[in-house]
């Protein structure tokens, strides 16, 4: 497998998704949460080990198996550990309003309504993952709200952290609602005839979960 060639290091509902579907557009493979709800070959109990256990080596091939670029969460909780597995990666740290941010993150990924375990293993198992390294780990856990400014510290710390380690030449930040240009010309690539993608808005979280789960279940229908 080739190795990663780009590492997202900005926290999720940045604008990952939309980030995703440009570099996928722009011809990389691109690792998402969504895909590990998704992908069948996804291991998602690789990610949550290597958060329970951090001392323990990890397969890192096999947990991006058939990727070469990756953003979002599980990846930007383990940026520092990528990083120094893949020095040469370019790295774009997604950004937005921080308090915009906490918003998001309050009425999104920390709760998944309506999943329960009727719906397919592949996201029950993802959904435990992410439990653990997001809303347990990277969320610190229940009462969100209580914690508002220390989240917010959180996401603001860790910005100034990526900035500081990684290399200014290998380093793109992106604020939400930027586009092609500036992502094109740190890549080296032609800006595309097509508007920016601008994908998993936070009203639209019910309808991406059932979405994910309709998929899941027309692909274990056909195997």
């Amino acid at each position: 497998m080739a190795p990663l060639e780009i590492i997202g290091a900005g926290f999720g509902r940045t604008g990952t998704m939309s980030l995703r579907d440009a570099l996928n557009y722009l011809g990389y493979r691109t690792h998402h949460m969504e895909n590990v709800l998704l992908d069948p070959e996804q291991v998602p109990e690789i990610f949550e080990n290597a958060y329970k256990y951090p001392d323990q080596p990890v397969d890192w091939e096999r947990a991006y198996h058939g990727y070469n670029a990756a953003v979002d969460w599980p990846t930007a909780a383990f940026f520092d550990k990528l990083y120094a597995v893949y020095p040469d990666a370019k790295v774009i740290l997604t950004i937005r309003d921080p308090e915009a941010w906490f918003a998001s993150v309050s009425k999104t990924i920390h709760e998944w309504p309506g999943v329960d375990e009727t719906w397919p293993q592949q996201i029950l198992r993802a959904r435990k993952m992410a439990r653990v390294i997001v809303r347990d780990g990277e969320l610190g856990g229940v009462n969100l709200q209580e914690r508002k400014e220390e989240l917010i510290q959180k996401f603001l710390n860790h910005i100034e952290h990526i900035k500081k380690i990684v290399k200014p030449e290998n380093l793109l930040i992106m604020e939400l609602g930027e586009g092609w240009e500036k992502l094109c010309d740190f890549l080296g690539v032609p800006i595309p005839p097509i508007p920016f993608p601008h994908s998993n808005k936070g009203d639209d979280f019910p309808k991406l979960l059932a979405s994910i789960r309709n998929q899941c279940t027309e692909k274990s229908d056909t195997n």
